[in-house]
């Protein structure tokens, strides 16, 4: 509040300016219809040299007032300087035309006129030191008039000029203190209003305004968008009010290395933004980056817990990537995806060559948010072949999507699209239950495979509602495998193990899909309760012409029959492939040898017509 009640502040100044001007805009309009009113007076009841002065003063007022009201202080905002010029040249206007009528028809019960005007002083008087140089003035000619009355008139008058300074400054001073209240009360409204509450720095609205500031005056400045790493599973495992400490604590450090170029703000959850002003160049930005996220890694000591967090930036700069705050803030948070698919914990600068790929997506998102998912997203189905009796015991589900006007979309952009837009959970939910519609036309002995995303996995209530679409239908959890990748699990695996554990306890069936395509798999094989594994495509692709792969299938095809899991082949496509494998006696195989992706009505064609030979199996 102190710093509101600072009069130099520009701030307080401008408000106290939009708080007096219709005041004074109020006073002029009648002040100018009075003044013409005056004028036909002074035509009707003055001759000669005396209807020059008093009507020529009178008219130059009502013109005067008009043309302040009209060109001064139009609609729209005006400086309190302006302002105080305006009341102050108003008010001595009024002054010169009782002052004039006095001196040419001295009149000593008219001298109250000079009372009259200082009360009106002391209200269209908009600053005090105005206020109280205008009342002074009216009533030091009143003394100065009142010096040749009586002295009976001249004692009068000189009481009620003192009284009428008292009763003017004290009317002013009491409507200035009200005014300046609620100017108070509303600016503390306005700065809490900038504020996250949780907090205490700028939100999303104070930093997206800081922005449209810099860019209108042409300043150039960096945006860096920082996004925490396991603060959701913080929140799911420990409770808000230990989250809550974690991002006050994360708000501390970073706070600690803010300056008059560098401003945090939260935008929203666990993201925040880092506004950087001034010609800094990438490797500073970057460094900085580093240098935060470094604070924000440390351990922080929570109510006796030491929790880990990290964090992800993503930066652009005005105005060499973009000319408007929405073009800056879009590539500063493409930079942090691509940062959180590609180099989590790093800060990440957005490249100009990424403007078409980064338009591409913004397409995709567009078209997405504004695409009817129910009636384009459908599901194919491909089988997983069982080469040991020839028969199809279950499918894995496939993402399509139907776009009307981009066409068929891959399903790796759609998805990565999704996850941007946060739409990922809609379009699992609706795939998940046009996948139950089609589990129920099958064969009971029949099973599907279906992915979850890395944002599915981390949201617990989410999955639980795809349990309760199960339990609704009465179909059997056994009847359905939940696939997950390494990505998916990586950000937070002791979280994604007691969800994984909850949904196996039901009896829901886990697999690790693309296995050999991470970097710490076999990690992942000893800590969440998997069911079945599938060899990335990549390696079984390569057995042809590699040993290495061929020794790393083979190896992984006895780990999984000594740990009692399934194993899956992913992407077998051709004989020549299939008769290099055959040896490592594989189980499970999933490739276009076997059956290409197919609607869920050729499924049951196919399972209608299937024998024990592998060869009459494939499609």
């Amino acid at each position: 509040m102190r710093h509101y009640q600072t009069w130099s502040d520009a701030t307080r100044r401008q408000a106290m300016a939009d708080a007096y001007r219709p005041i004074v805009r109020g006073f002029l309009l009648p002040g100018c219809a009075y003044y013409l009113f005056v004028t036909w007076g002074h035509w009707r009841d003055e001759t000669g040299s005396n209807l020059l002065i008093l009507g020529g003063i009178s008219l130059s007022t009502a013109v005067a007032y008009a043309l302040f009201r009209a060109v001064l202080l139009p609609e729209g905002r005006t400086s309190l300087a302006r302002l105080e010029a305006v009341g102050l040249v108003a008010n001595l206007l009024l002054y010169a035309n009782v002052l004039a009528y006095m001196l040419l028809h001295r009149e000593d019960e008219r001298l109250v006129y000079f009372v009259l005007i200082a009360v009106v002083f002391s209200t269209s008087g908009v600053t005090l030191r105005g206020t109280i140089a205008c009342v002074m003035l009216s009533i030091g000619t009143l003394l100065w008039f009142a010096r040749d009355a009586s002295p009976v008139l001249a004692e009068q008058y000189a009481f009620i000029g003192v009284a009428t300074s008292f009763a003017s400054v004290g009317m002013a001073t009491l409507l200035r203190k009200a005014i300046l209240r609620q100017i108070d009360a509303r600016l503390l409204a306005d700065q809490m209003a900038q504020r996250d509450s949780q907090t205490g720095i700028a939100n999303r609205r104070a930093i997206f305004g800081r922005m449209d500031e810099l860019v209108r005056a042409r300043t150039p400045f960096w945006i860096g968008i920082l996004d925490l790493d396991g603060f959701k599973a913080i929140n799911d495992i420990y409770g808000h009010a230990v989250g809550d400490s974690v991002l006050c604590e994360v708000v501390a450090r970073l706070e600690g290395r803010s300056s008059d170029r560098v401003r945090f703000g939260r935008i929203g959850g666990d993201e925040f933004a880092i506004l950087v002003t001034g010609e800094e160049t990438a490797e500073t930005v970057e460094n900085l980056g580093g240098e935060l996220l470094a604070a924000i890694g440390r351990t922080c000591a929570i109510d006796h817990l030491n929790l880990g967090i990290g964090g992800t930036i993503g930066f652009a700069h005005y105005p060499s990537m973009g000319a408007t705050t929405r073009q800056i803030f879009e590539k500063a948070d493409y930079a942090l995806y691509r940062g959180k698919e590609q180099a989590r914990g790093h800060a990440v600068i957005f490249t100009l060559n990424e403007d078409r790929q980064m338009r591409d997506s913004l397409l995709l998102e567009r078209e997405l948010r504004e695409a009817d998912l129910d009636a384009e997203l459908h599901l194919l189905f491909q089988p997983q072949m069982n080469v040991m009796d020839g028969r199809v015991r279950s499918f894995e589900a496939l993402a399509r999507w139907q776009s009307p006007l981009l066409g068929g979309v891959a399903p790796d952009r759609f998805i990565r699209a999704a996850e941007r837009a946060g739409l990922i959970q809609s379009v699992t939910r609706i795939l998940f239950r046009k996948g139950l519609d089609a589990l129920e036309s099958w064969p009971r002995d029949v099973d599907v495979s279906f992915n979850l995303s890395a944002q599915d996995i981390a949201d617990r209530a989410f999955i639980f509602s795809l349990v309760a679409q199960v339990l609704r239908r009465g179909i059997d959890p056994a009847r359905i495998e939940f696939e997950i990748t390494e990505t998916a699990v990586m950000k937070d695996i002791g979280v994604s193990r007691l969800l994984l554990e909850d949904l196996s306890a039901l009896g829901f069936r886990i697999a690790l899909d693309d296995f050999g395509s991470g970097y710490s798999s076999f990690e992942y094989i000893d800590e969440l309760p998997l069911d079945k594994i599938k060899i990335d495509k990549g390696f079984v692709r390569k057995v042809a012409t590699s040993a290495a792969s061929r020794e790393i299938v083979a190896a992984v095809i006895t780990l999984c029959r000594n740990l009692d899991l399934e194993c899956v082949l992913e992407g077998v496509e051709t004989e020549a492939e299939m008769a290099i494998l055959a040896p490592l006696s594989p189980r499970i195989i999933q490739g276009y040898l076997y059956g290409r992706p197919m609607p869920s009505d050729a499924v049951v064609a196919l399972l209608a017509g299937q024998s024990g030979s592998p060869e009459a199996a494939r499609v």
